[in-house]
């Protein structure tokens, strides 16, 4: 049979997998960091997610949308490790619907069916944090009125 890995095997597999997703998406985050920062008297105004993106890139150079990329990997892997390990080990206690594990024989059916709602309800929060998060105008700073 397979092999299964352990508490650090899966913290390290995450950790590691997690340096090219963090490094890979610091544009993102440089533009998203820029478009919520307030300009202050004589620095660059960003309308939206294209604005950022043109000005950053004519005023500073291509290299700017990787500022700070090394700092996002040592905060960002352990982050990756932590949440890949959490899921795994919840993922051995509650299945997925529809799947078959067995479930250990000192778990009630009550406990099985608490955690199963817990684990619902917490997809559900990310599903609606997820749509919530992308809104019509995403990125657009508000009008001044």
């Amino acid at each position: 049979g397979e092999r299964q890995l352990g508490i650090l095997d899966l913290l390290l597999a995450g950790a590691i997998a997690g340096m090219p997703a963090a490094y890979l998406t610091t544009p993102a985050d440089v533009i998203k960091t820029r478009l919520q920062v307030v300009a202050k008297k004589g620095e660059t105004v960003y309308t939206g997610l294209v604005d950022a993106t043109r000005k950053i890139y004519k005023e500073e150079g291509f290299k700017a949308f990787f500022k700070g990329g090394p700092a996002r990997i040592f905060r960002s892997s352990p982050q990756f490790g932590a949440t890949l390990m959490c899921y795994e080990v919840i993922h051995r206690i509650v299945p997925f619907p529809g799947e078959s594990h067995e479930l250990p024989q000192e778990r009630s059916a009550q406990q099985s069916r608490e955690l199963s709602s817990q684990a619902a309800l917490f997809h559900a929060g990310n599903a609606l944090r997820l749509l919530h998060d992308s809104g019509y105008k995403f990125g657009a700073m508000p009008s001044a009125k």
